[in-house]
């Protein structure tokens, strides 16, 4: 089940998806599917979110900040620093570096069995791509203690390193504290369809993606990232400017995706994103406040006591729980329903 959308009709819809090619943005319609809902999926999107003209302040806070994160990017992309030296990582074999070998071999599976046994329309979701730069920077940290010294990989494991926490935050807060109250209590009017919709978040791929993926954020990006007199000195690598400037460099390309391209083809999974609000600005100047505000929180948590917290038993203790919880609770709500 996605969006009201039993699993069995995705399926079967797309087989029956309109062609759409490259050539088609070309078109001077800027709604390329009927009603601005692809296959009516997204019916239950207010209309005047779908179609219509764009809000005036619309591509003006585009504009404006798509000037600001060119203006402050960094002086060069590519350049050596202490966090691309591979005996700023962990020794190959040793726990943490098995940690970050399974993690990214499972998440890329997950990925992969969701993409073809669901829908592979997900790829383009903010959550599922998350969950894939994670996967990636777990395979990377895996991989660094064969590479040499400011290696490519490298390289691009410290551009990504803040923008894969960042996302992983922001997927957890918005589904978890907006979006999945919103739908629960605003859209589903039944029983029926809210008892589907929670037990449709307790499957194990739903808590993955939902709950756990920052847990494996954390741990990839702070915790296991780290070289061995890192750990037993219990010292982290903080976050600087440039990590910031990445982390909003991809939020802000994201948006600009789902603003030209889903947007065009009825794809809301986010619509507090439609051009066509009246709080697209907020919506858009919030995002990039997020993206501070958890730059700012991470680099706190690194620098506070609680970083004694941020070890692999207890969060990786804390993603089994969940993921056993979640397979409880489904288990019982099914039975209730019997």
């Amino acid at each position: 089940m996605a969006y009201g959308v039993e699993t069995s009709k995705i399926k079967e819809a797309r087989d029956k998806l309109p062609e759409l090619r490259l050539s088609s943005f070309l078109s001077r319609n800027w709604v390329l599917v009927p009603n601005g809902s692809l296959l009516g999926f997204f019916d239950w999107v207010p209309e005047n979110l779908r179609v219509g003209p764009w809000k005036p302040v619309a591509p003006l806070i585009l504009l404006i900040l798509g000037t600001v994160v060119v203006q402050y990017r960094p002086s060069q992309f590519f350049h050596e620093s202490d966090s691309t030296l591979v005996s700023s990582y962990q020794e190959p074999f040793s726990i943490y570096w098995y940690y970050n070998l399974f993690s990214c071999a499972s998440m890329l599976g997950l990925v992969t069995w969701i993409a073809f046994n669901r829908a592979k329309g997900v790829v383009v979701t903010y959550t599922i791509l998350s969950w894939i730069l994670n996967a990636i920077a777990h395979g990377i940290n895996a991989l660094a203690p064969f590479l040499h010294d400011h290696h490519h990989l490298l390289q691009i494991n410290r551009m990504i390193r803040f923008p894969s926490l960042v996302s992983a935050t922001l997927t957890f807060v918005i589904w978890n504290v907006v979006l999945l109250p919103y739908i629960y209590f605003g859209i589903y009017d039944t029983k029926e369809k809210k008892a589907n919709f929670l037990k449709w978040n307790l499957e194990f791929r739903m808590v993955q993606i939902h709950l756990c993926n920052i847990i494996y954020s954390i741990l990839n990006t702070i915790v296991t990232g780290r070289s061995e007199d890192m750990v037993k000195a219990g010292s982290f690598k903080l976050f600087d400017s440039e990590d910031l400037w990445y982390g909003l460099a991809y939020g802000y390309c994201y948006g600009l995706f789902y603003t030209l391209v889903l947007d065009r083809i009825g794809v809301h999974i986010y619509p507090i994103f439609s051009p066509r609000s009246n709080l697209v600005a907020v919506t858009w100047l919030t995002q990039f406040g997020l993206h501070y505000a958890f730059y700012k929180l991470w680099n706190y948590v690194m620098q506070s006591s609680l970083n004694e917290f941020l070890s692999l038993p207890i969060l990786f203790g804390v993603s089994s729980f969940l993921t056993a919880s979640a397979a409880t609770a489904k288990l019982f709500l099914k039975k209730s329903d019997s």
